[in-house]
Formats: C-alpha cells, sequence, structure tokens
C-alpha cells in the first residue's frame, strides 16, 4: 500500500460523485488594505472581491458557472492561512504584495464560519466545495500540485474538525463582517 493510499484509508479518499468548484478567474478592484500582528490581519477598509467559476453536480450530471461575489468588510479578522509555523515556508501565513495567494484564505476562513451559508443559495456550500475554493484560487496564484496537496492534507487534519465549521472564536466577533453572494451565469 502507498503513502496516499494509507493516508486515503485514514482520512477517507475523494469523493469523486460529490459536488466540486472550479475557479477560472479571481478579479479584485484595489489591494487589500490591512494591519497586522504577523499572526492576525484585519480589514482597514472594505474590500470587494469576485470568484469566477464552475460548480460540477456529478449526481445530476450537469455543471452550471457562477459569480462569488465576497466582501470584507472593514474590521473582519483572520488569521491567514493556518499552516503551524513549521511549515510558514511553504505555505505561510500571508505573502505580502500577494493578494490573490492572500484572498484564498481569507475567503476559506469567512466560508467555514458561516458554515459554507452563502447568500443566493438554498443550500450549504459542502466543506468540500468551501476546500475546493481555497485550492483553486492558490493555483490561480501560482501554488505548485504538491504543496496545494500537502496544505490541503493539512486542512483535512488540523480544520477537518467540527470546531472550526460554521463556527468563530470568542475573540474573533467578525461574522457578520464576511459577506457573500452567489449568482449563477
Amino acid at each position: 500500500m502507498g503513502i496516499w493510499s494509507f493516508l486515503s484509508s485514514i482520512f477517507g479518499a475523494k469523493n469523486e460523485k460529490r459536488n466540486s468548484i472550479t475557479v477560472q478567474s479571481v478579479k479584485q478592484d484595489y489591494p487589500f488594505e490591512l494591519e497586522d500582528n504577523k499572526k492576525m490581519f484585519w480589514f482597514t477598509k472594505d474590500c470587494k472581491i469576485d470568484v469566477i467559476g464552475t460548480r460540477r453536480f456529478p449526481s445530476e450530471g450537469k455543471e452550471r458557472q457562477f459569480i462569488l461575489h465576497v466582501t470584507f468588510k472593514k474590521g473582519f479578522m483572520t488569521d491567514g492561512a493556518s499552516a503551524p509555523d513549521i511549515f510558514g515556508c511553504v505555505v505561510p501565513h500571508y505573502k505580502e504584495g500577494n493578494d490573490l495567494y492572500n484572498a484564498a484564505p481569507f475567503i476559506h476562513d469567512g466560508l467555514y464560519v458561516w458554515g459554507g451559508e452563502v447568500t443566493g443559495l438554498d443550500k450549504k456550500l459542502s466543506r468540500e466545495e468551501c476546500d475546493d475554493i481555497l485550492r483553486e484560487i492558490w493555483k490561480k496564484a501560482g501554488m505548485g500540485r504538491k504543496i496545494r496537496g500537502c496544505a490541503d492534507f493539512g486542512i483535512e487534519l488540523f480544520a477537518g474538525s467540527k470546531s472550526h465549521w460554521g463556527q468563530q472564536s470568542d475573540d474573533l466577533d467578525c461574522k457578520h463582517l464576511f459577506v457573500t453572494k452567489w449568482e449563477y451565469r
């Protein structure tokens, strides 16, 4: 049994019949304006991002184009990519000057806090679909496949608990500062 087979047996293999998301592009009108203490980042000005992509529904045999409009309101807080510090050289919490890379964990954190609930959708996004958005934006930011795979493994290992999905910590009372709208095209 290979290492990936072994890890899949422990953490569960990817379900190819699940809904999935592919991101074609990410549009941001202006750079993030943030304050930080090197561990937490908070927005000092509202910022809007559009994520354009495709959502596949294998059980229905169809796919639909979408735009996910995201607004980070002034005061929204995030820890960026939540990789343990030992992996910071590979998956840093934040990359100075690379808003596309940074948008991925920021959006992912907001989607997780809301438990996949997005305005405009009748049914919440699954955790896997939220993870797809993270991976796909990182792909657009130039992160390699192997590093994305390791980051994905880390998400399963560390963020896979119920304490991250649909929850916010008491000191981060900013859920209301992450606003989304989903539109099918």
